[in-house]
């Protein structure tokens, strides 16, 4: 009765060999995306960069800007006759925003 029984045991042991390993593989996926979602892990660190470089682009864009408006107000400031009538001070306004007035 023994030998009746003991394909089943190997069997039974092939099968508790492949649950442990797939239990195994199950863990360590489990652990690589706890790292990859917990705060301080990657993902965290992705936007961290996308955070700092819109950052930057947008301190680029302020200053561009903060450029121009000076641009504007020196010319507004500017003692010349051409700029006194409403539509000259328009015009410098539309040729620095479209970017004419820089030739």
């Amino acid at each position: 009765m023994t030998q009746a029984r003991e394909p089943n045991d190997r069997d039974i042991f092939t099968r508790m060999a492949q649950v442990e390993y797939r239990l195994t593989r199950i863990e360590n996926t489990n652990a690589q995306l706890q790292e990859t979602i917990a705060p301080g892990g990657y993902i965290t660190d992705a936007f961290e960069r996308v955070v700092d470089r819109i950052d930057e682009v947008e301190d680029r864009l302020n200053a561009r800007m903060d450029e121009r408006f000076a641009e504007v107000n020196r010319r507004f400031d500017s003692q010349d006759a051409r700029f006194d009538s409403q539509d000259a001070k328009l015009d410098i306004i539309l040729r620095a925003i479209t970017g004419l007035g820089n030739s």
